[in-house]
């Protein structure tokens, strides 16, 4: 194979692999959520279904989708590479199993996923137990896989052969090096919430983590199998459809920046309409000291003099209050106005 044949193949790859990585990131923002939380927090599934909201969900996806960008073009890549390396397969396993380079992303998304600080001192958290899950994880996904093509390749080479293989091959995975992954997130445990180890590890809870976790991660990469050449198939058509009209990639590129635009427009009218509901609030005027002290040292008796104080401060706050709404009136009209002379 010549040198550029083989670079084609790296970068076709990488291609490849930011296509996983957007179908990759839709499902983990919601999956990796449910498992994390059943993985440190012991929390039941149905617990941690209530603590998702679209909100958090939405989140996440950003961060999911920068991270992917990251890691699924560098491992489809180094797959590549190494098919060109006279290697065991479970050496090419343990290789692309203990690349500590995306061991902080593993680590940020993880503390994402959860609400928690992220810091430079925690990105390299539970590296040990990490290093021994992907491990036993890439070997056992290597062996399972060949297995379960060796029994019936041609149902293998079907959509829907792969799609089981693929659930199949990571649900044995999973379980296979729960070990690990459970040691990991002992190790990741927020130390005001830390549980001990007995605790922990107790059979029922590390079967019920172990379990859901595996099935779930198995029907999101089985999904993804499923997504991922459909999402291709579009790519390849929109790459033929730009390569045939090349003023479409204006079209996208003023498209994209009238987005942008009228986000952060939306988003500023917001932030001045905040500030002007605000202004509207009601005043909380409380009793004047005067009215709560006065009856109380005089025996329950207010002398005229006091009441007459006592009107004039009411009729002031009053009149203050109906300037506050006029002015605030005013600079919305103004707002407006210059509003729709910017549009």
């Amino acid at each position: 194979m010549s040198e550029q044949d083989f670079m084609g193949r790296v970068i076709g790859a990488a291609s490849q692999g930011a296509v996983g990585a957007v179908v990759a990131a839709s499902l983990s923002a919601v999956t990796e959520p449910l498992v994390n939380n059943m993985l440190v927090k012991r929390t039941p599934l149905m617990e941690a279904i209530k603590q998702l909201d679209a909100q958090m969900i939405k989140k996440f996806l950003q961060t999911t989708l920068a991270t992917n960008f990251i890691k699924f073009p560098f491992f489809e890549a180094t797959d590549i590479i190494m098919q060109g390396v006279h290697l065991p397969p479970t050496a090419i396993a343990v290789f692309g199993s203990v690349c500590t380079i995306t061991l902080p992303i593993t680590n940020y998304r993880f503390r994402k996923s959860m609400n928690l600080p992220v810091t430079p001192g925690n990105l390299y958290q539970a590296c040990g137990p990490t290093a021994l899950r992907d491990i036993i994880y890439g070997i056992a996904r290597n062996k399972v896989s060949i297995f379960l093509t060796s029994l019936s390749p041609a149902i293998a080479s079907t959509m829907m052969g792969r799609v089981v293989s693929m659930f199949a091959t990571v649900v044995a995975a999973c379980v296979l090096s729960a070990p690990g992954n459970e040691l990991r997130g002992y190790c990741l445990q927020p130390p005001d919430r830390k549980q001990s180890f007995a605790d922990f590890f107790q059979p029922a809870k590390v079967i019920r983590s172990t379990l859901v976790g595996a099935i779930i991660m198995g029907i999101s990469l089985a999904i993804g199998t499923m997504a991922t050449p459909q999402a291709e198939k579009l790519i390849e058509v929109m790459k033929k459809y730009l390569q045939k009209n090349p003023l479409s990639y204006v079209v996208i590129i003023l498209f994209v920046l009238q987005q942008v635009i009228s986000t952060r427009r939306q988003s500023e009218l917001v932030a001045k309409l905040g500030a002007k509901e605000q202004i509207l609030a009601p005043v909380n005027c409380e009793k004047p000291q005067l009215e709560e002290d006065f009856p109380r040292l005089l025996g329950g008796q207010v002398h005229p003099t006091h009441r007459w104080r006592l009107s004039r401060h009411r009729r002031s706050q009053r009149k203050m209050r109906r300037t506050q709404v006029r002015n605030a009136k005013w600079m919305i009209l103004r707002q407006q106005t210059l509003f729709r002379l910017a549009l």
